[in-house]
């Protein structure tokens, strides 16, 4: 009963009113969002820290097609400095670093505190439209080898080249 007793007197109190107070005016519209002085800036656009010459570099390109598992990868290289852009169905991963040319050319890379290291030596693969088609012209090829891994990623001058798991060879990246 003392519960009702405190909300009748609350009640009571919210609902006086005296008659010469002016009624209580509400914006037509909600107070401007207030903004950071300190906001952190604008994430830096794709091609940040990638010189000119690298971006514009030939794109050598690799696709990893298996059931279950689609990736891209670009290179571009020119002088020094390396770029390799993987494209996959969870999002764009961009790797720059260092490109050191001799026998084989060397990349160490980095996206953040994520590391890719490549060796990658010049072959020649007979690549054509259809699957392993041995009587396809021979083109030059960069098997790039990951420490982790035997089999080579393929790259390819554009178009590139399609590792296709379901015939378990390579052929050109249709278009």
């Amino acid at each position: 009963m003392a519960r009702m007793w405190k909300y009748a007197a609350c009640l009571a109190v919210a609902c006086s009113s005296s008659s010469s107070s002016a009624p209580v005016e509400r914006p037509a519209q909600p107070a401007a969002p207030v903004v950071a002085v300190d906001a952190a800036p604008p994430p830096s656009p794709p091609d940040a820290g990638v010189p000119d010459e690298v971006a514009n570099a030939p794109a050598w390109i690799f696709r990893y097609n298996a059931p279950g598992r689609l990736e891209t990868w670009t290179l571009h290289y020119h002088g020094t400095t390396a770029l390799v852009v993987v494209e996959a169905a969870s999002g764009t991963t961009r790797y720059i670093g260092t490109a050191t040319a001799g026998a084989s050319l060397q990349l160490a890379l980095a996206s953040g505190p994520n590391k890719l290291a490549l060796e990658c030596k010049r072959q020649k693969l007979a690549v054509g439209a259809k699957c392993n088609d041995t009587k396809a012209p021979k083109r030059d090829v960069l098997d790039c080898y990951h420490p982790d891994f035997k089999a080579p990623m393929t790259f390819g001058p554009d178009p590139g080249v399609e590792f296709d798991g379901t015939c378990n060879g390579y052929r050109l990246i249709a278009r």
